[in-house]
């Protein structure tokens, strides 16, 4: 074969009898400023081929290099630490209120004002408080599990129906001594109100395992797509947050919701209609009206915002929590400061006028407690 020649991309290249052209490299260059500038070598005869960079020879607008693709950045909104902590400590010292309360049953459990508000019965009241006050603990951020979408549903459910359970079956037990028409001996003892707060607890248990079992909590990723925004150089940023999800949960949810209100309403009821027992240390009934008050405004405001706020996870744990804290905390205050007074003040209870369905404001009522009961006569009521 003879002698051939042509021009290519890295210029003339000739061929010639046994071999081609020696110079197999090729000049890379750039317009930049307006004239042709040598930004790079690509060398064929190297085994690899690659190409050589003239430093610093490449210069890009802005100093940034072009993408071929907008870039694309997923970001988890996740609580603020100081949003957590805050609440972790506000819940932390509700514990230890609730603590301080029991070791005030505990210790003044002989003093016959004490005795009448049926301490063991408070007892139980401070546990749902605890039960409450851990749910704060528990956040669903920066988890791929449902099991914490559980136990958050779980505790609150029992700690609200054992707190409310706790408060309204003492009302119960004056509801059936100062109702008693017939003045008829009645004994109403603590293991019976326990078995009521049982009952209830496993009915709301049972609806909830019911749940789970239906439709389970799960954690899902849910992209925020009204909020992501672009950054310089090409960039967009997707937020997205975690969330606990379950198939049903409309369906359990109002379920549990009627329930728990069912449960309002009768300690409504049960408030209202001893609100002329005057024993203070025995009767409830006025700190129920205002737990009831607390408890039904803080719980409408805060299912109103849950189903505003569905997605911002940090205003939704914020206004749980918060909701939660304040009304545990005025339940427990509201119930336990008259009877620390009347402890420290040294209130007689045994002068005071009873009033209520089948009595005359005349009648007297003498009042003690064992810790197993309260049992009423024709005039006179003395715990079992």
């Amino acid at each position: 074969m003879g002698h051939q020649k042509l021009v290519g991309i890295s210029g003339r290249v000739s061929y010639a009898q046994g071999g081609a052209d020696p110079d197999k490299s090729v000049i890379i260059q750039r317009v930049q400023g307006g004239k042709r500038v040598k930004v790079g070598i690509y060398k064929t005869h190297l085994d690899p081929q690659r190409i050589e960079w003239e430093p610093g020879a490449l210069q890009w607008k802005d100093g940034n290099v072009p993408r071929d693709s907008t870039f694309v950045t997923h970001v988890e909104v996740v609580l603020p630490a100081e949003v957590y902590v805050t609440m972790c400590t506000l819940a932390a010292l509700g514990i230890l209120l609730a603590v301080c309360l029991f070791a005030f049953n505990v210790y003044f459990r002989n003093n016959k004002i004490v005795k009448l508000s049926s301490p063991n019965i408070n007892n139980v009241l401070l546990l749902g408080c605890v039960l409450c006050y851990s749910t704060v603990f528990i956040k669903t951020t920066e988890t791929t599990t449902g099991i914490l979408c559980k136990s958050r549903v779980i505790g609150f459910c029992i700690g609200f129906t054992t707190t409310f359970g706790a408060l309204f079956t003492k009302t119960w037990r004056v509801y059936r001594i100062f109702t008693n028409k017939r003045l008829l001996k009645r004994t109403i003892k603590d293991y019976q109100l326990l078995a009521v707060i049982a009952g209830l607890v496993m009915f709301v248990m049972c609806i909830v395992v019911a749940w789970e079992i239906v439709g389970p909590h799960v954690m899902v990723v849910k992209y925020l797509e009204n909020k992501i925004f672009k950054l310089g150089h090409d960039e967009e940023v997707y937020p997205f947050v975690r969330m606990c999800i379950s198939e049903y949960s409309i369906y359990f949810s109002w379920i549990v919701y009627v329930v728990e209100g069912a449960l309002l309403s009768f300690g409504a009821f049960l408030a209202w209609e001893t609100r002329h027992v005057k024993i203070q240390a025995l009767n409830d009934s006025h700190q129920i009206g205002l737990c009831l008050y607390n408890v039904v405004i803080l719980s409408a405001v805060g299912l109103t915002l849950s189903l505003l706020l569905d997605d911002n996870v940090v205003m939704l744990y914020g206004i749980n929590s918060g909701c939660i804290l304040i009304g545990t905390t005025v339940t427990q205050m509201v119930v336990f400061i008259p009877k620390i007074h009347a402890v420290y003040a040294r209130i007689d209870v045994t002068s005071d006028p009873v009033g209520g369905p089948g009595q005359s404001g005349t009648d007297r009522c003498g009042a003690s407690n064992k810790g197993t009961g309260t049992t009423a006569s024709r005039s006179t009521t003395q715990p079992d």
